[in-house]
């Protein structure tokens, strides 16, 4: 019997800590995935955006990472993220659907991203 049936193929095979929702969130703006529906407002600050058109595919691809059998909405992940906001790990912005990482979690992330070249 094959014991990798049943697995989920999004998880990482062996991994069984989770990843928490501000660090998906620094994952795709870093990579640039899904950046019509999240961006950077200013990198050096860390201070981002979510698209109010394509909010929803973006909570949606959180809920599946999550595991979750249910839908996530961005209602949801928005409360989650003003959750942060307790913590200090991501604070909301003034601005509509702008959010801030703290500089402790954009230095945890290593958004520092200036490699020197090697020698």
């Amino acid at each position: 019997m094959d014991v990798g049936m049943g697995a989920d193929p999004l998880l990482p095979t062996g991994s069984k800590k989770k990843i928490r929702l501000y660090q998906f969130l620094l994952d795709l703006l870093r990579s640039g995935d899904m950046k019509d529906s999240i961006w950077w407002v200013d990198k050096e600050k860390g201070t981002f955006q979510f698209s109010s058109k394509h909010k929803e595919a973006l909570a949606h691809r959180w809920g599946i990472q999550k595991g979750n059998r249910k839908k996530m909405t961005y209602q949801k992940m928005a409360r989650a993220l003003r959750n942060y906001g307790k913590t200090g790990e991501v604070k909301k912005v003034k601005k509509k659907l702008t959010y801030q990482f703290s500089g402790e979690v954009l230095g945890r992330g290593g958004l520092a991203e200036r490699r020197h070249p090697p020698h």
